[in-house]
Formats: structure tokens, C-alpha cells, sequence
């Protein structure tokens, strides 16, 4: 999973339980992933830094930017 440009790249990806993703900070400024529903937070991704997430629920989770409450994107997980 890709930052860059202010939006999350695929803006929904669809992951089984189990899977890790990694999203990766190449903007010039710092974003969040964070849930809605507060099944996960990055708290601040650094440019040119990374964050991990294993995935542990199936659902549709919606997340976004909490600096920049426009970025949206949602896992759709299996």
C-alpha cells in the first residue's frame, strides 16, 4: 500500500485474515492510517517510512488520514 499524492494507492484492497500489509509513506509530509471503526491506528508514518499491519477480523474496514481527513481507503477483508 502506497501513500503518495494525498491518497492512499489502491484506495481498497481486499485481504484475507492473516495477511500483513505495509503501508509506505512517499509523500513529503506525514499521514495516518487509522480506522474508523479503531480496529487499527498508525499513529504518524514518517516520509519515507513504513507501517505494518497483520490483519486478525474479516469485515470491511473503512480508514483514513487523520491529519488529512479527505484520504480515505477501506480493506475488504475475507
Amino acid at each position: 500500500m502506497t501513500i503518495e499524492g494525498s491518497r492512499f494507492t489502491p484506495a481498497t484492497l481486499t485481504v484475507r485474515v492473516g495477511d500483513s500489509i505495509v503501508w509506505v509513506n512517499k509523500d513529503l509530509f506525514p499521514h495516518t492510517a487509522t480506522s474508523s471503526a479503531a480496529r487499527f491506528d498508525s499513529q504518524a508514518i514518517a516520509p519515507e517510512q513504513s507501517w505494518t499491519y497483520k490483519v486478525t477480523a474479516k469485515g470491511n474496514f473503512a480508514y483514513v488520514c487523520t491529519f488529512h481527513p479527505t484520504m480515505q481507503g477501506a480493506l475488504r477483508v475475507q
